[in-house]
């Protein structure tokens, strides 16, 4: 394939995505289908054409949510390639949420990001909001509804700053105890999502994978119990030098991730009151098919070979 076809190419898909941005504005309450013609010509749009197969790509592409998201600065201008990539990147964080595990959100103001430019400054705020989280780099508010970070230089480590919290505040909204393993595991699953164009896609954090698979913890047994058993202190404090509750967690959560049996139990924990977080093991042997013991089977098999990506 020459340089002319390849870059042909390209443009056509940059052509196809902007075109879906346009429709995605524009035909909010409408819809937003795809089709070909008779000459295989690839067309989008909110009137499909009667006589041929379309296909919905409305709750796909719908990023409509009830309230509003503000991105603001102290002491710092947000450059607007990256105000735009974190806009993209949270709404599309909240999307699916509420559509791959079916989370609801209430009617609010807005969801605000505030990005401090000194980083003194913003252990000051810290301090004085949330002393008791130390030397953390970000955090969120659920009184003020915000997430709070400075500009951390590297640009890609501060968009995965802000949605590890941004998911972190969407579990927050049910406003009862969600299990440790899963509130940090489905930060760090979120963590690697990459966006492009309306689309996105999460692949596997392969750090995290391969340190799972040097400590053969799928061979360790106990192990996954513990971890989706333990209070959070005593759920951070397994965490060692390689940081295998988080580790755990994440695998956990990018496998159940990976079915609709799967996402429809995470809905269950997200969603299911309890005076505590460490119901995790008895909501498993309700919900999953043969309980813990046949999903902690089917985990660590998964384990030995995961590989590909969740497209959103």
């Amino acid at each position: 394939m020459d340089g002319k076809t390849v870059g042909r190419q390209r443009c056509l898909a940059s052509l196809a995505t902007c075109c879906l941005i346009l429709l995605a504005a524009e035909a909010a309450g409408s819809g937003i289908y795809q089709w070909r013609d008779a000459t295989g010509r690839l067309h989008f749009g909110d009137r499909p054409p009667q006589s041929t197969t379309t296909e919905d790509l409305s709750q796909r592409y719908d990023y409509s949510l009830p309230f509003s998201v503000v991105i603001d600065g102290t002491g710092y201008s947000v450059p607007p390639p990256l105000r735009d990539k974190l806009s993209m990147s949270v709404v599309k964080i909240f999307s699916i949420y509420q559509q791959a595990l079916g989370m609801e959100y209430s009617d609010s103001a807005e969801f605000r990001i505030m990005i401090y430019g000194d980083e003194a400054e913003f252990r000051t705020y810290q301090r004085r909001v949330a002393p008791v989280l130390e030397n953390a780099a970000g955090f969120y508010n659920s009184a003020s509804n915000q997430i709070t970070t400075w500009a951390i230089p590297n640009e890609r480590a501060l968009i995965k700053l802000i949605i590890h919290e941004c998911s972190h505040a969407i579990s927050a909204r049910n406003d009862h105890a969600i299990p440790s393993w899963l509130n940090e595991g489905l930060a760090e699953y979120f963590e690697n999502l990459q966006v492009h164009g309306l689309s996105a896609d999460i692949p596997l954090d392969r750090h995290w994978l391969q340190t799972l698979q040097e400590r053969r913890i799928n061979e360790r047994p106990g192990h996954l119990a513990a971890t989706i058993n333990a209070p959070y202190k005593q759920w951070y404090a397994a965490n060692g030098p390689d940081n295998l509750s988080y580790a755990t967690s994440w695998s956990l959560v990018w496998y159940l991730m990976d079915s609709a049996e799967g996402r429809q139990l995470i809905n269950r924990l997200l969603t299911t009151p309890h005076p505590d977080a460490d119901f995790s093991r008895e909501l498993i042997d309700q919900q999953w098919s043969g309980g813990f013991s046949a999903l902690e089977q089917s985990w660590q098999q998964w384990l030995k070979n995961a590989q590909g990506k969740h497209r959103y």
